[in-house]
């Protein structure tokens, strides 16, 4: 996204470079992500997603090997099932960047996290939760309220 913001009383010349510096450039991250699980956890995964977080199963579903899960607020999340050699190791997983999903019940959403048997991730970070999903996937478990 892009945003440009010129008062024209600063430019009162056609001096471009005089706009260009002062052009302000915002980014926001987007609402679609995409993970490659092994096609041996198509069926945990569905329950993590569509049942355990409550996600959307979305219907049309452009490749095969893909399954689209929409959270509350319309985020999207694509997991590609592929053969073994083209996905991460679980231990891989700790490497990479971690998400957050926010829950309005993060103690009751961790009970049922435990009980659908995620892998803990121990960090030095007390006040939240850390998991790993069905593929290893790090996710960190927080409040609505936006509370660090």
């Amino acid at each position: 996204m892009y945003r440009v913001f010129i008062d024209r009383q600063d430019f009162p010349s056609n001096n471009l470079d005089a706009v260009w510096r002062r052009i302000i450039v915002m980014a926001v991250f987007g609402n679609h992500l995409k993970m490659h699980l092994p096609h041996g956890l198509r069926d945990r995964a569905r329950e993590f997603y569509a049942g355990v977080l409550g996600c959307k199963a979305l219907e049309a579903q452009p490749y095969p090997d893909l399954d689209l899960y929409e959270f509350d607020g319309g985020a999207v999340v694509g997991l590609f099932f592929c053969d073994d050699k083209d996905v991460l190791a679980v231990s891989d997983y700790e490497k990479a960047t971690w998400l957050e999903i926010k829950v309005a019940d993060p103690d009751g959403t961790r009970k049922q996290l435990e009980t659908f048997g995620v892998e803990v991730v121990d960090f030095a970070a007390k006040t939240r939760f850390y998991f790993k999903a069905p593929g290893g996937q790090v996710y960190r478990l927080a409040p609505l309220d936006g509370e660090l």
